[in-house]
């Protein structure tokens, strides 16, 4: 139906003929349905010269394409694509001039992924898995979610002790809406927790120790084995399972490089913290008149006063598989973390301050926990306006 482009890499269209002077490509980007919601006039119209005769020109899009995929996460994981036209007309004459030689159409679906620089150029990515590690760790309490692209995936299926706990059927769709699909071992696709699911439907939890004990015991789905059909063959993904008893583990959730939320948790020790920067000048708090002052006043007054909060966390001890994970969130440019109280939901936006990493391995380190700084996105103090 349409070629799949990871719009974080370059993506170029060449067109050729042997009368090729020039070209010019129409470029319509759209959501919703194919073909039908495509609009009645291109967002881009570019026309290219050829260079020395060689019959051909290039295009570049994927910046285009990119200012029209709008990432959001609320707590609910929707699909965020978005369909490309190419409609090339070639001349054989320079600036689209003289007369048509040829055409291209092509029609393309769009993901905020990206390529590394092994991946060569115009990297695809096609498969059904959206996750680059086969072993997921998961809080006891918490479901377990795996981004499939449905044009290529045929069903998921979730195992528990070599026993079928649920299978889905994953059909494609021509709405964006439909490109990705989040399967989930419980069915709910955006609640993770039982309490998360009493506060999403608008209850109130209550305030209790005990409450909070059976809740954290509480296993909202067993699984230890996802199979992935897809039309390419069949990925397993292994389920680790996580009790945490002592530590408050965080979710955060991040763009992987396949363009697809992604869920990371941190089990273990996390430390939250308060930067505050401001400016300060010397007031003149002398009265001539009685000279004196006060000596309750600021000689030395502050403005600007804000402030950023900052939390570091920790993983627990992840295996060999999580070194992708980690170096996708670190390149990722949309990150949250949640937090459920007991009467609401908090999607928190942060950015990670690591900046590097340097990545264990089971034959080096044995075990491996790895530590990330994060800065809420925002200033302490609101000062929208």
């Amino acid at each position: 139906m349409a070629t799949k482009i990871n719009v974080r890499s370059p993506f170029y269209i060449k067109p050729t003929n042997g009368s090729l002077v020039s070209a010019t490509m129409q470029l319509y980007i759209y959501t919703g349905v194919f073909t039908t919601n495509k609009p009645a006039s291109a967002q881009y119209t570019i026309t290219k010269n050829e260079i020395d005769n060689n019959n051909y020109v290039v295009f570049e899009v994927s910046e285009l394409v990119r200012d029209y995929i709008d990432i959001e996460f609320d707590g609910e994981y929707d699909s965020q694509t978005v369909w490309v036209e190419s409609d090339i007309t070639m001349y054989n004459a320079a600036d689209g001039g003289g007369s048509s030689v040829g055409t291209s159409n092509t029609d393309y679906i769009a993901f905020d992924g990206y390529g590394y620089f092994h991946e060569g150029t115009n990297p695809e990515l096609s498969r059904g898995l959206l996750l680059s590690n086969n072993t997921i760790f998961r809080l006891n309490y918490d479901n377990v979610r795996i981004p499939v692209f449905t044009e290529d995936t045929n069903s998921v299926t979730f195992l528990y002790k070599g026993e079928e706990k649920r299978t889905q059927t994953v059909s494609s769709s021509t709405n964006t809406n439909g490109q990705i699909d989040y399967i989930t071992v419980s069915g709910l696709d955006d609640n993770d927790t039982y309490r998360e699911r009493v506060v999403n439907d608008g209850g109130t939890l209550e305030d209790s120790d005990c409450l909070d004990l059976f809740l954290r015991s509480y296993n909202i789905g067993e699984v230890d084995e996802v199979i992935i059909n897809t039309d390419a063959g069949v990925e397993v993904v292994k389920i680790n399972t996580i009790y945490e008893c002592k530590y408050e583990p965080y979710k955060v959730t991040f763009v992987n490089k396949y363009g697809a939320l992604q869920d990371l948790w941190f089990f273990k020790k996390s430390v939250e913290s308060t930067n505050v920067t401001s400016e300060q000048f010397k007031a003149s708090i002398f009265d001539q008149s009685t000279l004196s002052y006060k000596t309750y006043k600021h000689q030395q007054q502050s403005f600007l006063a804000q402030g950023k909060d900052r939390i570091t966390m920790n993983t627990g001890y992840v295996n060999d598989d999580h070194n992708a994970v980690l170096e996708e969130l670190l390149l990722s440019e949309q990150v949250w973390h949640t937090e459920i109280t007991d009467t609401e939901e908090r999607v928190i936006p942060v950015i990670p301050q690591t900046k590097s990493i340097t990545y264990k391995t089971s034959v080096n380190d044995k075990l491996a926990n790895y530590t990330v700084d994060f800065e809420h996105a925002f200033d302490k103090i609101n000062n929208i306006r």
